[in-house]
């Protein structure tokens, strides 16, 4: 069923062609991913992500990020972020590690926690044989969630594959978290390129093969390591 679901997503996934140029991967195969989405209250956003700017070392001296951006489009007063660990175990150690740190705590996450309504995560791993890339260029982030039937998983390559002018910096399939989901993070050149993509994967002859789906665009900050 794996292997399915892994075909239907390198046909959504495949490049016609790339702007970009200085490609470099994010990602690799052999790690663990994590997906995490504050809901953030209205009024307290501006001293969220100020705070985060100044004190956000304490917590990324722990771990590797790799992305960290506020929602722009399909998402308000949201944070998303994506950190990289070696296993489970290792995320638990961090995990303890920061529980036990009195600087973390005090300085910084004591302060956030009123600032949240919710909080939501997955642990997600790479699929394995899609072409993954990264440019040192500026652009748009799209975080896509899809929902594929799994009865029809055999076929969900095509929806990865059918692009442009689309980077795909990463694509994953949750472990733990909501199952039979895909979540892809591409970066354009622009919010219409953006928007076009969307509009190709919707002609596909696949595309009824995703069960539901979700969009939302990003915007990096200050502390993410992509830009």
């Amino acid at each position: 069923m794996l292997a399915r679901n892994q075909n239907i997503l390198r046909r959504l996934c495949a490049p016609q062609g790339r702007r970009y140029q200085h490609n470099q991967h994010v990602v690799s195969p052999t790690k663990t991913y994590e997906l995490r989405t504050y809901a953030i209250w209205p009024q307290n956003v501006k001293d969220f992500l100020n705070l985060t700017s100044e004190e956000f070392h304490l917590r990324t001296s722990q771990s590797k990020l790799i992305g960290y951006w506020t929602s722009e489009l399909g998402g308000l007063n949201e944070v998303v972020h994506i950190w990289e660990y070696d296993s489970l175990e290792h995320r638990a150690q961090v995990r303890a590690n920061l529980a036990g740190n009195t600087e973390w705590i005090q300085r910084y996450f004591a302060k956030i926690l009123p600032w949240m309504s919710s909080q939501q995560n997955s642990v997600v791993s790479v699929i394995p044989g899609i072409t993954l890339n990264n440019s040192v260029e500026k652009g748009v982030y799209q975080l896509q969630t899809l929902t594929i039937n799994p009865n029809q998983l055999e076929k969900s390559a095509t929806l990865i594959e059918q692009n442009s002018s689309n980077l795909l910096v990463g694509a994953f399939q949750t472990l733990h978290g909501n199952l039979n989901t895909s979540i892809l993070l591409w970066k354009h050149p622009t919010l219409a390129a953006a928007s076009n993509l969307v509009s190709q994967q919707m002609k596909s002859k696949d595309w009824q093969q995703i069960v539901s789906g979700y969009s939302k665009i990003l915007v990096p900050h200050k502390v993410s390591p992509l830009q």
